[in-house]
């Protein structure tokens, strides 16, 4: 780390004198991101920061993390510790960049490979080593080299990887992808995809196969994703399907993290039983239709569909939203759907209601309704959640948030707090919570983490300069 440090030290100096020793030519860029929260009930304190700076000057970009995990959230896979985390020169001009350090990619749609950085999630899968980025009217070509993070930190062997993408034609693309790296339990293995798209005036498809190349005495691997876009009139239709065997690339860290083909829900209760992905063995299919109902609203229906390869249903959901805006200072959103999984059967209702009394100020209410059925016990009991605020924009908003279990299994039947969200000296957000909040699953594109039961107070504070 000193040396890779240093090198970093070099870099900034080496553009401190490309600028001529001007400092006033150089752009100074960054954000920092503050989480602490003191949980009463295990009498606990959690405390993390990161902090971002970039130097920009012409073609040249410079950047630096530091972090703080004392301690980490208990969600959280990070250690104990701080220091710097990463760091990065970039290069780039109008068709090229070249990254040496810390960065993240994606290849395709994610079936090959894909390293991102998610704080909700607590999931951060950067790779330091240098990445080559060239893209023009015809064609775009990636190569990359690096040791990859996983979630704790922990660097594992380097890998190897490239993307070709021709483009003959503004309308057609196709191209393929290679990654070969070192697992220990494994030895060498190679995976890589061919993929192709189009896009029209009237619709757009994606199909993307990939191979996974273990030794012999290892299960070969395969993955399918295809899409479908389509637009006829007022009537938009999505359809997806996947088909996933032993294409989960995990070894300590995931290299890859395929399209989910579910519908991701942003309400509390609907979001807590999707599914989560399991790319060794999963196969199934979305369709979603969007009518648009002029200027009134949008009406959504979904289904979607996953069985692995014995044709074991292992999750199902149908879903329709209405959303209505009567008049400007309306907005109203209504929707129901079941959810059923190997645990259970999840019937959800959903009401959503958006009120501007004046210029700057809104209220809004939200309510969600889930009756349960554990399959195995034949268990039954209902959840509800609300969420009920007043927002004076874009100062502040404050609300009050809660949910309810009759679940006889449950100790606690009710949870309640209260949470202010601020916006000050125009770069500064600041969100405050109090009072308990109910344990649950929160999921993001097939990866999911839970987060434990919580009766305290919590801070966030959000600073971009």
């Amino acid at each position: 780390m000193k040396i890779r440090f240093s090198i970093f030290l070099v870099s900034i100096w080496a553009l401190f004198l490309t600028t001529g020793g001007g400092l006033a030519q150089i752009e100074l860029q960054g954000n920092n991101y503050l989480e602490y929260s003191l949980d009463r009930k295990t009498d606990e304190k959690y405390f993390e920061d990161w902090t971002d700076v970039y130097l920009k000057h012409q073609n040249w970009r410079i950047g630096l993390r530091y972090e703080f995990h004392l301690p980490p959230q208990p969600y959280s896979q990070d250690t104990i510790g701080q220091g710097v985390s990463q760091r990065f020169v970039e290069y780039h001009t109008k068709n090229l960049a070249v990254t040496i350090g810390n960065y993240y990619s994606l290849f395709g749609r994610g079936l090959v490979l894909r390293s991102f950085d998610s704080r909700t999630l607590r999931w951060d899968t950067n790779i330091d080593g240098v990445k080559f980025k060239y893209h023009s009217k015809y064609v775009d070509i990636q190569a990359l080299g690096g040791r990859p993070r996983d979630r704790r930190g922990r660097r594992f062997e380097p890998l190897q990887g490239t993307e070709l993408k021709l483009k003959p034609h503004p309308a057609f693309h196709f191209g393929g992808s290679y990654i070969t790296t070192k697992l220990n339990s494994k030895g060498k293995v190679n995976w890589g995809a061919l993929f192709g798209s189009m896009n029209l005036n009237w619709g757009s498809f994606y199909a993307e196969r990939a191979f996974k190349d273990y030794p012999e005495q290892f299960p070969k691997g395969s993955a399918l994703y295809m899409m479908g876009n389509l637009f006829v009139g007022l009537l938009g239709a999505l359809v997806e399907y996947r088909d996933y065997d032993h294409f989960d690339l995990t070894e300590g860290l995931t290299y890859n993290n395929p399209p989910s083909v579910i519908r991701e829900h942003q309400y509390t209760l609907l979001n807590r039983h999707q599914r989560v992905q399991d790319a060794n063995d999963e196969e199934g299919y979305l369709v979603e239709l969007t009518y648009t109902l002029g200027d009134m609203g949008v009406l959504t229906l979904n289904h979607n569909r996953t069985e692995n390869h014995d044709n074991l249903l292992l999750y199902r959901e149908y879903y329709g939203q209405l959303e209505l805006d009567p008049t400007d200072d309306w907005n109203l959103v209504g929707g129901s759907g079941e959810q059923k999984d190997l645990e259970a059967r999840y019937l959800n209702f959903l009401g959503s209601v958006k009120c501007n009394v004046s210029d700057y100020n809104s209220i809004k209410f939200i309510y969600e309704h889930q009756h349960a059925k554990i399959r195995l016990t034949d268990r039954q009991f209902y959840n509800l959640a609300f969420a009920l605020s007043f927002a004076h924009s874009p100062i502040f908003t404050i609300s009050i948030l809660g949910e309810r279990t009759t679940d006889q299994v449950s100790d606690k039947k009710f949870w309640v707090g209260g949470q202010l969200d601020v916006n000050f000296l125009e770069n500064f957000d600041l969100t405050i919570f109090g009072g308990t909040r109910r344990k649950g699953k929160i999921c993001a594109g097939g990866v999911c983490i839970v987060r434990p039961e919580f009766e305290g107070v919590e801070f966030t504070l959000i600073n971009r300069f």
